[in-house]
């Protein structure tokens, strides 16, 4: 497996945060999705 790993990790596990990517043919494979806002949260400054 990837990265070391014996089994696949659950989509949930912490070691994964900050590496999720989505496929965009346009933008030339596989990049970081766009930091979006949660609608309700104060904004900052």
């Amino acid at each position: 497996m990837a990265l070391g790993w014996k089994k696949s990790p659950e989509p949930t596990d912490p070691r994964l945060k900050g590496h999720e990517t989505t496929y965009s043919s346009s933008r030339g494979g596989w990049v970081k999705r766009a930091e979006k806002p949660v609608p309700g949260t104060p904004k900052k400054g």
